[in-house]
C-alpha cells in the first residue's frame, strides 16, 4: 500500500466568496463565543477533492516500541453523495503496523466517536455517533494485524440520533427554550451555526506479544472530514415557481457565519471554481 501522509491544515470553506450574488447575514446581533481549539490542524478529508475517494492515510507512532501503525480512511460514499451531518455515512479505517519484527501485534478494542466541528463553541464538539469494536469470540486474542495483513472495518456514522438531537437543542438554546424536545433540525441549521467538518476520534488498543511478556498499549488517531457547505432549497412558496437555488454558507472576515444564494448556473460555476481553488 502506498503511503500518503497528509498534514495539511482545514482551510476554512469561505476562500471564495466573489460572485456577484447578494451575501446575508444569518446571525443576530448576540456576541458568540468562537471556539477556543477551532484552529487546531488535523488531517483532514477535504468535500473539494479526489480524498473523498482516496482517502488519506496517517503513520503513527506506538508508544515504547519501534513499530508504527499505518492508518488509511476513506469515505464510503454514493455516487454523488456529498458529506453532510444530517444524512447517514460511511467511513473506512484500515490499520496494519510498519517496521514489526517479531512482535505478535493484536487490535484489542477500537473505541470511535464523531463529533461535529464548528467555529462556535455553543455546538462545538457535540457528540454524533459512537462506535466500539473488538474480536466478537472468546477462542482469539484480539484483530492480529501485521507489516503484510490489516484489519479492516466500516464505521456506519448515523445522521441523526437521540443523543444528538438532545445535544443539538442545548447548543441551538441560543432560539430554543424550554423542554427538551426530540426534533430533527436541518442541515442549514448545523451550518448556519458554523459546523464545518465531523471530527472522526479513535483509540486504538493494542495487545504486543513480545514472546516472554504482553504488553498492553492505546494509540490514538484523529481525522476531519469537511462537510459540503451548500444546501438546496424549493422557492415554489414564494412564488410558485418551484425554481431551485442553493445556499453557500461560509465564516467572512468578522467570524460571522453568512450565506450567498445561489441559482442553480451560479451553483455550478461556484463549485467548479471552489474545486479548483481548492
Amino acid at each position: 500500500m502506498k503511503l500518503i501522509v497528509n498534514k495539511k491544515l482545514l482551510k476554512k470553506i469561505c476562500c471564495l466568496t466573489t460572485l456577484s450574488t447578494l451575501s446575508l447575514t444569518i446571525t443576530g446581533c448576540d456576541d458568540k463565543e468562537i471556539g477556543t481549539n477551532s484552529d487546531i490542524s488535523y488531517d483532514v478529508i477535504d468535500t473539494y477533492n479526489d480524498e473523498l475517494e482516496n482517502g488519506i492515510t496517517q503513520e503513527i507512532d506506538v508508544p515504547n516500541e519501534n513499530f508504527k501503525l499505518i492508518v488509511d480512511y476513506k469515505c464510503q460514499l454514493q455516487e454523488n453523495q456529498k458529506w453532510t451531518i444530517t444524512d447517514d455515512k460511511n467511513i473506512n479505517m484500515e490499520i496494519k503496523t510498519s517496521g514489526v519484527t517479531n512482535e505478535k501485534v493484536y487490535i484489542d478494542n477500537i473505541h470511535t466517536d464523531t463529533t461535529i466541528c464548528s467555529y462556535y463553541s455553543s455546538v462545538n464538539g457535540i457528540l454524533q455517533d459512537s462506535m466500539d469494536d473488538r474480536i466478537h469470540n472468546s477462542l482469539m486474542e484480539g484483530f492480529s494485524i501485521s507489516d503484510s495483513n490489516s484489519y479492516v472495518g466500516i464505521n456506519h456514522i448515523e445522521g441523526q440520533n437521540e443523543t444528538f438531537i438532545k445535544g443539538s437543542v442545548y447548543g441551538f438554546s441560543t432560539y430554543i427554550s424550554g423542554t427538551v424536545d426530540e426534533e430533527r433540525f436541518l442541515e442549514s441549521d448545523y451550518l448556519e451555526q458554523g459546523v464545518y467538518a465531523n471530527k472522526i476520534s479513535s483509540v486504538i488498543d493494542l495487545i504486543i506479544d513480545n514472546g516472554d511478556e504482553k504488553t498492553f498499549v492505546s494509540v490514538p488517531s484523529e481525522v476531519q472530514v469537511s462537510v459540503w457547505p451548500y444546501v438546496k432549497f424549493n422557492d415554489s412558496e414564494l412564488n410558485g415557481s418551484n425554481d431551485i437555488y442553493y445556499k453557500y454558507y461560509y465564516l467572512d472576515d468578522d467570524n460571522e457565519m453568512t450565506y450567498e444564494e445561489l441559482s442553480k448556473e451560479e451553483y455550478s460555476k461556484h463549485v467548479k471554481k471552489l474545486t479548483k481553488k481548492k
